[in-house]
């Protein structure tokens, strides 16, 4: 009876071991997966832009936004729209699931401990224009 008990205290601890790596892989998946998602919608975004300009006739206009009754009576009575709220996100397209992705960055731009590079060698005198002879 010890040897199943412990041999079902085993089976256990491997049983919770898998399900951690599950979830780990599972979330992993899932990050993977919304950051795919952002890319193409990045990559739509890009082509409908494209076709703007080199493809007029494949361009989709941005849906327009529907205003709430009490909105249009305002404005059918000489008032103003309200303010359309701005898309954030990357480029102002409104997809944010890569903000989160890490960046291609230049830190050593950033880095006070880099020396001022060597003056130039010494070269011929300064320029000067030649004179009419």
């Amino acid at each position: 009876i010890a040897a199943l008990g412990a041999g079902i205290k085993a089976l256990d601890k491997t049983v919770a071991e898998a399900t951690e790596t599950r979830k780990a892989e599972n979330a992993e998946y899932q990050a993977g997966m919304a950051a795919d998602k952002a890319a193409k919608e990045l990559i739509g975004v890009a082509k409908n832009r494209l076709n703007k300009f080199y493809n007029p006739k494949m361009f989709k206009e941005a849906p327009k936004r529907e205003l709430s009754a009490q909105d249009r009576i305002f404005v059918s009575q000489g008032g103003t729209p309200p303010p359309t709220e701005a898309p954030g996100g990357i480029a102002n397209t409104g997809i944010t699931a890569l903000q989160a992705a890490p960046m291609l960055v230049q830190v050593a731009a950033h880095d006070s401990s880099v020396v001022a590079p060597a003056p130039p060698p010494a070269t011929w005198d300064a320029y000067a224009k030649k004179s009419e002879e």
